[in-house]
């Protein structure tokens, strides 16, 4: 079972996630998948307990700032022109604006808001590098890529596991994601995946409940 969040902050935390997954279509259920995917990477990295649940909170709210761009760009049928892709990554900043501004959630934050830093400085929206990014962030930085390019989206179907491994691997040995933190993830893949589909059967209902009921 995934961790249990501290009574002061799990209403916080699960209606800001929820709010996201009810609002776009094409993004139900990310949060939940990077969070579970984030949690196993922790849990194999061998994080303390209260590492491993500050990092599941922090995969259930990476992307809330997507709850400030457009509709249209989050759910439009096809790549992104320039510009577009400007104003998406701008989501990245939301998150670390409105999470730094909740008391205690200031390392969440930096985690959350990392997950498209990357190791070669060339990332966003900061252009943290190496040195900049701590274990937490380099494990929400793996987890939203496989989760990313797994899922269907609106312009492109999920992708087959042999072309994850692919992508995930030719980033480790281009240095742009941590080496270790893919090698965790690439041998523990058919684990961790069994175990992802497991809390998402429970997180599925949940889900799909909450959107009968607003109907």
């Amino acid at each position: 079972m995934y961790p249990k969040i501290s009574v002061n902050l799990g209403n916080l935390i699960l209606s800001l996630s929820d709010a996201l997954d009810l609002a776009f279509s094409s993004l139900a259920m990310h949060q939940q998948r990077t969070a579970f995917i984030a949690w196993e990477l922790g849990k194999q990295a061998k994080l303390e307990e209260n590492r491993i649940e500050h990092i599941f909170i922090a995969g259930l709210l990476h992307d809330l700032g997507k709850l400030v761009i457009p509709n249209a760009i989050l759910e439009k049928p096809a790549g992104l022109t320039h510009a577009e892709m400007a104003v998406m990554k701008q989501h990245t900043y939301y998150t670390f604006t409105v999470l730094s501004t909740i008391g205690g959630l200031k390392m969440i934050a930096e985690w959350a808001a990392y997950h498209h830093e990357r190791l070669d400085g060339k990332g966003y929206p900061f252009k943290r590098n190496a040195h900049e990014m701590t274990l937490g962030a380099r494990i929400m930085a793996v987890s939203d890529i496989f989760t990313a390019v797994a899922e269907d989206r609106p312009y492109r179907n999920g992708m087959p596991a042999e072309r994850i491994k692919t992508i995930l691997q030719n980033q480790a040995d281009g240095g742009i994601q941590d080496a270790r933190i893919v090698k965790l993830l690439l041998e523990n893949i058919d684990e961790i995946r069994r175990s992802v589909m497991e809390e998402q059967k429970q997180a599925r209902q949940y889900y799909e409940s909450a959107v009968t009921e607003i109907k």
